[in-house]
């Protein structure tokens, strides 16, 4: 990845849930990747399931991100929803799945949720 002034997530305080098998009830988490937003700070892009949903939660610095809206964040963060195929009637932000947090070097994240599939029972 080139390099960017903006920080690459460090989730290496994060220790994964072992994804469950379960028929009834799956659990876990699935997978990361990595990539750069259309302005070049780094992300990460992890997905898991809870309760039969599967969800994803993207991480990318909150530099010159201080005062965005949440329309402005899903307009940054659309061409990589499109890129995993996010189906559109679960792009959307809501107010309670966007959250900073601090990543294991204490740099500023945007901690983004989106549920992106549904059970099948």
């Amino acid at each position: 990845m080139e390099k960017t002034r903006y920080p690459v997530p460090d989730r290496s305080d994060f220790t994964p849930d072992e994804y469950r098998h379960d028929p009834v009830m799956r659990e876990g988490d699935l997978g990361a990747t990595e990539g750069a937003l259309a302005d070049g700070r780094p992300y990460r892009l992890e997905s898991w399931w809870w309760e039969g949903h599967t969800l994803i939660t993207l991480f990318f610095s909150v530099l010159d991100l201080e005062k965005t809206s949440r329309p402005e964040l899903l307009a940054l963060i659309m061409p990589v929803l499109l890129a995993a195929r996010v189906p559109e009637k679960h792009r959307k932000l809501a107010a309670d799945t966007v959250r900073v947090i601090k990543d294991a070097r204490g740099n500023g994240m945007y901690s983004l949720t989106l549920c992106v599939g549904e059970p099948e029972f």
